[in-house]
């Protein structure tokens, strides 16, 4: 597997014993290196690493290859989007490519990065920095990229400041890399979109929703209250920008420090210290706490942004009051025989519905619970036995999602092209309420697989470099 050669597993000791996580990034300990424990086979894990690639290869070529300027339709047909390909999966794509890192992986991820600055820069219908939720990518502009608005029927048009954060962030990583300086520009450029247009100083501050929530399709609300993972996202996209400006300003004069610790304020303040987690953000007044549902990435996601111990038991309490198991015998299952997957759920919300399956494995949160374990293996355990039971979850969940992409998703093609089974992990594990009036469903999807990708390397996109 020479395109995983620098992916390769490191050991460090906990004291009087020892186990082995995988990460791009050496830690140097001082007793010597151990083999890995059983419960990891190596072999498919890293088997499993390239077909989750392969996936991103075969979706990002199906209607372009080569240096064609272009981004990757995020769902298979079946999903029934066409080619929507969405800002924020793209983001993650990259990210899953840098920490690949194989010269044709470094050479996707900065085609994905000219599509974003593409996008960007020709945006419909707005054309100042921002970007659109998603764009169609199956039929060539007029200059040759596949890119174009998401028009008819879904007018794809929000600009959610998560998704502008996550192409902020992308940009970022591709920037650190490549020292290419268009991707900085690109980055400042929807870096000063999201202080100009959503900068919040209502209640407790942070940054709105976004602006033109689609009033071009009246059926998405159109509520502009602000979102806590928003703001997870602009903190470490602005704590980037601080670091690779070397402590620059926006456009109206504030430091990308500042600006940082105002997103940073807000989620802070969306913590409930009695229960130890954060809430979703606030209504629409932007004032008063949205207290339902509870969301699985404000909690993973704070973690791995912030690396505060002092927040490290929202992993916990996600692990205990958002993680199932679905079965074939759960309501609405789409699992059939003996399958059975034990993962993380969208929110709370997901648990309590009685439309779709209340057990449904969100394969890309379990990959962000993944990722955020194996940061508090490095970075938040005190001691042996809380390092070891992280990894060992951590372990579990790699296996759920390895499990999921062997088994799941048979039958699927993009622009008509069959995917073969084994390679992709689907969104979720049966058709899951999100609380939020959308759903995800059993079809392959970039988003869960590059998560996938990042977390099972112990990869972290919330910080420059992508390591924890």
């Amino acid at each position: 597997m020479k395109a995983l050669s620098r992916r390769k597993f490191f050991s460090f000791s906990l004291g009087a014993a020892a186990v082995a996580p995988f990460c791009m990034k050496q830690v140097a300990f001082a007793a010597p290196a151990v083999v890995a424990p059983e419960s990891l086979n190596a072999h498919t894990y890293i088997e499993s690493i390239h077909d989750a690639i392969q996936f991103q290869n075969k979706m990002m070529d199906a209607y372009a290859t080569g240096n064609t300027v272009r981004l990757v339709q995020s769902y298979a047909d079946q999903a029934g989007l066409e080619s929507t390909a969405f800002t924020y999966d793209n983001a993650v794509a990259i990210d899953a490519y840098l920490l690949h890192a194989t010269k044709e992986s470094l050479a996707r991820a900065e085609v994905l990065g000219q599509g974003l600055m593409y996008a960007q820069n020709n945006n419909f219908p707005f054309n100042d920095g921002r970007f659109a939720q998603a764009y169609f990518v199956n039929q060539p502009s007029s200059d040759g990229a596949y890119i174009a608005p998401a028009a008819y029927p879904f007018y794809f048009y929000t600009s959610a400041v998560g998704d502008q954060a996550w192409a902020g962030m992308a940009l970022s990583q591709l920037y650190r890399r490549t020292r290419n300086a268009a991707y900085l520009t690109a980055a400042l450029k929807v870096a000063n979109w999201i202080v100009n247009n959503t900068y919040n100083t209502l209640g407790p501050g942070g940054y709105s929703f976004g602006t033109n929530i689609n009033q071009f399709n009246q059926s998405v609300p159109s509520g502009n209250g602000k979102s806590t993972e928003h703001n997870i996202d602009t903190y470490a996209f602005f704590t980037m920008l601080d670091e690779l400006t070397h402590h620059g300003s926006a456009s109206n004069g504030m430091t990308w420090t500042a600006l940082a610790g105002h997103a940073l304020s807000f989620v802070l303040a969306m913590y409930n210290a009695i229960d130890g987690y954060f809430f979703t953000g606030t209504n629409a007044d932007q004032v008063s706490i949205n207290y339902y549902p509870v969301p699985e990435d404000c909690q993973t996601w704070s973690y791995l942004a912030m690396l505060n111990n002092q927040y490290k038991q929202t992993i916990d309490w996600a692990l205990a009051h958002l993680q199932t198991t679905d079965t074939a015998t759960a309501p609405h299952s789409s699992l059939t025989g003996s399958q059975s997957f034990t993962g993380m759920v969208f929110d709370s919300a997901s648990l309590n519905t009685t439309v779709f399956d209340p057990n449904a494995v969100w394969l890309e949160g379990t990959a962000h619970m993944i990722a955020a374990l194996l940061a508090r293996t490095v970075a938040g355990a005190d001691n042996l036995h809380g390092r070891k039971r992280d990894f060992d979850q951590a372990l579990k969940l790699v296996n759920t999602c390895e499990k999921a992409q062997e088994e799941l998703g048979a039958g699927q093609t993009v622009n008509g092209s069959a995917i073969p089974l084994g390679v992709g992990l689907v969104a979720a594990t049966s058709v899951m309420d999100t609380g939020f009036g959308y759903t995800y469903g059993p079809t392959k999807h970039i988003g869960a697989t590059g998560w996938y990708i990042i977390a099972a390397q112990a990869g972290n996109p919330f910080q420059l470099g992508d390591h924890i």
